[in-house]
């Protein structure tokens, strides 16, 4: 039966290249997937595929050989939106930078 999850990562990620890693994964385990890089520290996944390879893709990105970098790792269950493929897309999880934070706290 397929599926839809979404996975908040959160860690060291700048150190590893997660989009190629989550990417190659996705092709392997027949995944369909939107990659939301948000800074060097945040990824979010939406997933779609069959409940067996959702399994296995999770369990390769948490536990496989980039889980150092992992902090936090967290997946919830949601409706199916119809993913097709693999998209990565660049999101702004902060209206500003950290510079641009610690100069207006000097204005």
């Amino acid at each position: 039966m397929k599926k839809h999850l979404n996975i908040f990562i959160e860690g060291k990620l700048q150190n590893a290249d997660f989009n190629f890693y989550s990417q190659t994964g996705a092709f392997k385990y027949d995944i369909d997937a939107i990659y939301k890089n948000g800074d060097a520290r945040h990824v979010d996944l939406e997933i779609e595929g069959e409940e067996g390879d959702l399994h296995s893709y999770v369990n390769y990105l948490e536990k496989g050989p980039l889980q150092v970098h992992i902090e936090l790792f967290r997946v919830e269950e949601a409706e199916i939106v119809g993913i097709e493929g693999f998209k990565s897309y660049k999101v702004h999880k902060e209206e500003y930078s950290f510079m641009d934070r610690i100069k207006n706290a000097f204005k």
